[in-house]
């Protein structure tokens, strides 16, 4: 299906935005082939190359093939038929990639869920996907299926269980020295009162007189269901992207991007499958354009470095506090990085000083690349721009992919015009790989038609300027009022933070009040070094005074209470974890702003330090807002 992307392109730069200079065609081709067709076919040429290495195991892309078709001819063995979908609590194993295509053959859905997801928000995904089987890796069985074992069977008509031990894909050696010791410490299989237990390899054993039929493609349907990081809500939501979205995702990259590596170029994945960059941005781009995947199932974010190191791995995706913690590891040693090419960022925000660490780190580490930034979206299959050549714009996250386009609506949601200086706000992005934002007849993610084209709102506040350069500056939703309606907006005041040399991080979130009875902001901090408690009390009172004599500072934006902690939680994805933070109770360790407030003016700010101890200092007099 083609796509006249220029027709676009010229209605947007009647508003002074400017054309997607990443584009080689005015049209886009969006492949009409299911994920596994197209896997198909472009594998074709690469059948003696490495698909995927898993602790020394290489399993060649003829070998894969030969895995697809047998998990293809298992799921239509065990009763799965075109628009089931199979919930799939998987690591980065190769079996996660089986399935992901096998399903594809014959009209299924994968819906790639966390491992670690407990009991009962795994029902919720039963239920609100209507999930007929599932697979789960052995080691999580006890925490993900058996609480809700009889739920499953009786509210839901799950009656079987497919488990795949996580040493199934082992080089043989290794896995019978596991499979040794297992016995030895009285390690036993999976059984259930409940429910029909079924391994793999019996699966797969026990269905190979089984042929399923290639489906073929249909428009519109789904090829995977993905899940958000939750990062503000801390409920993931359910995304269905379908074969046209992710296909077209490697075909948007391919031709400025992924596309200039060979066939053979290792990609380490250890980005999750239940997250779209995971599974598309990483395992679909890279199979489909014959690189080598390293699997890697489980590790510590610590390690992320040394993995790489040890992998000898080409290309990286991360999080920036991923590759903050490699600059950290004493075990990376000089020229250990020496095979490293691209080293892609995204996921949340990076500051000046963290970005300059980790580029300095890589240079001496004997990389051949620095650290660029992205942006992107589990509803985009991954990312949507890049620091493209040429747009490594320091801390921003580059000008959008090919055939993607990023503009800003005001509150009308009318196209907000391109001025000298940029426009800021909410982004709305077009992409050939965006989800239509419905699953199961339920809109969960806002769209808006523009001149025939599917925006979807990406509920990230941003700078985009006239040359297509872009800063990402914060979650649209983390914004919040306060008691009196005041808004407060994180990022302004967290600025005001970082800007001192002795502050590493700030979040601001909002906490409950109990003298006010209300919402206000407090500011959790991350310095650069352990500091005295008369140190924090000087660095407050710089900070605060800073915010007070500042002309573009309200003083409802300042902290009421302010707390130092060794590090900023996060979640599942290594994204700053903004609900943990929220959910932290106030316990008297942290420093309290006292402002005594009217509707004209405001009162001397006073720093009341941690309960413990007792001195108050006076700041500036009083000062109206």
């Amino acid at each position: 299906m083609k796509v006249n992307f220029k027709e676009l392109e010229d209605y947007l730069n009647e508003f002074g935005y400017p054309y997607n200079e990443m584009m080689e065609s005015e049209s886009f081709e969006i492949p009409e082939e299911t994920s596994y067709e197209y896997l198909m076919n472009n594998m074709k040429d690469y059948s003696d190359a490495i698909a995927m290495t898993f602790f020394g195991r290489k399993i060649k892309y003829s070998e894969f093939a030969e895995e697809i078709e047998k998990t293809a001819n298992a799921m239509k063995g065990i009763g799965l038929v075109d628009g089931d979908r199979v919930a799939t609590l998987v690591p980065n194993i190769p079996e996660a990639t089986y399935l992901q295509y096998g399903t594809s053959k014959i009209g299924s859905v994968p819906s790639n869920i966390d491992p670690r997801t407990a009991g009962k928000m795994m029902l919720s995904y039963v239920r609100n996907e209507k999930i007929k089987n599932i697979v789960v890796v052995d080691v999580m069985y006890e925490s993900a299926i058996r609480p809700i074992e009889h739920e499953l069977k009786e509210q839901y008509g799950i009656n079987r269980i497919i488990v795949i031990p996580a040493t199934n894909a082992l080089p043989k050696g290794l896995k019978r020295i596991i499979d040794i010791k297992n016995r030895i410490s009285g390690v036993k299989p999976i059984t259930s009162d409940v429910l029909e237990i079924v391994y793999w390899n019996d699966m797969i054993n026990n269905t190979k007189y089984e042929h399923a039929a290639n489906i073929g493609f249909r428009p519109n349907r789904e090829a995977v269901v993905q899940h958000s990081s939750g990062t503000t809500k801390g409920i993931p939501k359910s995304i269905p992207l379908t074969n046209e979205n992710i296909n077209s995702f490697v075909e948007k990259m391919k031709p400025v991007f992924y596309g200039k590596y060979p066939p053979g170029t290792r990609m380490l994945n250890i980005l999750p499958y239940f997250a779209s960059y995971g599974a598309i941005n990483v395992s679909h781009q890279s199979l489909n354009l014959g690189f080598t995947l390293q699997q890697i199932p489980e590790f510590k974010f610590e390690d992320f470095g040394y993995i790489a190191a040890q992998q000898k791995s080409e290309l990286l995706v991360g999080t920036p506090t991923w590759y903050a913690l490699a600059t950290k590891d004493k075990r990376i040693k000089k020229d250990s990085l020496k095979h490293l090419k691209m080293a892609m960022s995204g996921g949340d925000s990076v500051d000046e000083k963290t970005m300059t660490e980790i580029n300095e780190f890589l240079k001496s580490h004997g990389a051949q690349c620095i650290m660029t930034n992205g942006h992107g979206m589990s509803e985009l299959g991954g990312s949507g721009c890049y620091q493209f050549p040429g747009h490594e714009n320091g801390i921003g996250v580059g000008v959008p992919s090919p055939y993607d386009k990023y503009i800003i609506l005001d509150e009308k949601g009318d196209i907000l015009p391109m001025t000298r200086e940029g426009v800021k706000g909410c982004v709305w992005i077009y992409s050939p790989s965006a989800t239509n934002g419905v699953f199961e007849g339920h809109r969960f993610a806002e769209t808006k038609e523009i001149n025939g084209f599917r925006f979807i709102n990406s509920k990230d506040t941003m700078l985009i300027m006239p040359n297509n350069e872009i800063t990402y500056i914060e979650r649209e939703d983390r914004a919040f009022a306060r008691f009196d309606g005041h808004k407060i907006v994180p990022f302004d005041v967290e600025s005001k933070f970082t800007s001192h040399p002795l502050i590493k991080q700030c979040i601001v979130v909002p906490y409950d009040d109990d003298i006010i009875n209300g919402k206000m902001p407090i500011a959790y901090l991350v310095s650069e070094r352990d500091l005295s408690p008369e140190e924090q009390d000087r660095l407050i009172t710089e900070i605060v005074n800073v915010m007070i004599e500042s002309e573009d500072t309200n003083n409802r934006d300042i902290p009421r209470k302010i707390s130092f902690i060794s590090e900023i939680p996060t979640n599942a994805m290594s994204k700053n974890d903004f609900r943990a933070l929220e959910q932290r109770k106030i316990d008297g360790s942290e420093y309290t702003i006292d402002i005594q407030e009217t509707n004209l003016s405001s009162s001397d700010a006073r720093i009341i330090p941690p309960i413990t101890r007792t001195e108050h200092k006076v700041l500036k007099k009083d000062r109206k807002v």
